[in-house]
């Protein structure tokens, strides 16, 4: 039996890599000749119903900095997985500088070599001696796109034998039917219109939630009752995305709804008339699989790897033009048959993304690492 460590240090604030983590968690669950340990937080509800053994691990800042300076320095530090005899990571950790066991970690995306206005000088900085260092020690890197496979190897030089592209599925929890009475008591509940699109963001700058409400604004003069669905806490560019929306006169046709618990979130996917995701950057979407999972047409961002993803289940758009994403709307929403089948075909291909197949994956690729 091999033990095998996983450190898991995100949580719910970190969005997408706390979700990538829970499906990586749950697809270990389908693997075999492995005694997994989960370092993390033990009261983490998500953790706990997993049935892994939990030891209490963090890594602070202050923590990570010592971390990469000692690195640097090359002093070596206590390697806090002496016990385990194989470390994997859903997104990286310092404290694997330090461990003389062998590990794979996952790299979800280099947008700043993209996008750097997005990110202080310091941060770019940070980012380019954590991944350089990590990347030099790892036997393999994650990543969940051909895309950004040959980013890695394009700004790190990393020979392709040490990268894998393992995508992981969303959480299954949406492929479970609801009943029309509950539907509707969350409709209820949260004030939903009967049509809207729906956009499940945080508001960074890159989710281009400017852009979208200038489309929407086009499309609501051709479709008045359909409205527009956000989530997303209020911080980041929260103000700015709703003065936007008070100056084209949207205020009644936007509903913020803030943090939204994953039973609700299902619900709203359900109901929805499409999902459209106009980010400038993404590795891969989680929203659009989810949409995929319970058959809701998708609208989304023709970059990067989102094309990868999406496949023929849904419209591509151009995210840097309010008219290319004005017209993918009206397209799903005067083709109501053509919107249909983009949720067929979405639907199809999650059920071939088995957490099973996943784990399968993993498995092979932790067997590289003994």
């Amino acid at each position: 039996m091999t033990r095998l460590g996983v450190i898991a240090l995100a949580g719910t604030d970190n969005g997408g890599t706390y979700q990538y983590t829970l499906s990586m968690l749950q697809a270990l669950r389908h693997t075999s000749g492995f005694d997994i340990t989960l370092y993390g937080d033990p009261a983490n509800p998500d953790f706990v119903a997993l049935g892994y053994p939990i030891r209490a691990f963090t890594e602070p800042r202050g923590r990570q900095i010592a971390s990469l300076a000692a690195r640097s320095m090359h002093i070596g530090l206590p390697d806090p997985f002496v016990s385990e005899d194989i470390l994997l990571a859903p997104i990286y950790s310092l404290s694997l500088l330090h461990t003389s066991k062998p590990f794979a970690f996952t790299l979800h995306d280099l947008q700043e070599n993209y996008y750097p206005e997005n990110f202080s000088r310091w941060t770019r900085f940070w980012r380019r001696q954590v991944y350089a260092h990590l990347l030099a020690r790892a036997q393999r890197v994650i990543c969940e796109s051909s895309y950004v496979k040959n980013d890695i190897m394009r700004f790190f030089d990393v020979p392709e034998q040490h990268t894998a592209v393992i995508t992981a599925p969303p959480l299954r929890q949406f492929l479970a039917d609801q009943s029309t009475e509950r539907l509707q008591e969350t409709r209820l509940r949260l004030r939903l219109p009967e049509k809207f699109l729906f956009y499940p963001a945080q508001f960074w700058a890159h989710k281009n939630h400017l852009r979208l409400i200038e489309a929407f604004r086009e499309v609501a003069d051709e479709a008045p009752d359909l409205k527009l669905v956000l989530t997303g806490k209020q911080r980041d560019e929260y103000e700015t995305v709703m003065d936007a929306i008070a100056k084209s006169g949207l205020g009644g046709k936007v509903i913020h709804l803030g943090y939204v618990a994953q039973e609700d979130l299902q619900s709203i996917y359900r109901m929805a008339t499409a999902l459209v995701m106009p980010s400038l950057f993404e590795s891969v979407s989680i929203p659009i699989y989810e949409a995929f999972q319970v058959g809701t047409p998708v609208a989304a961002s023709g970059i990067l790897a989102i094309p990868e993803q999406v496949g023929d289940a849904g419209l591509l758009f151009d995210p840097t033009s309010v008219s290319s994403i004005r017209d993918a709307i009206l397209k799903i929403i005067r083709d109501p048959e053509g919107a249909r089948q983009f949720g067929q075909r979405g639907r199809e291909r999650m059920l071939a993304m088995t957490p099973e197949h996943y784990g399968a994956e993993l498995q092979n690729l932790l067997r590289e690492l003994r």
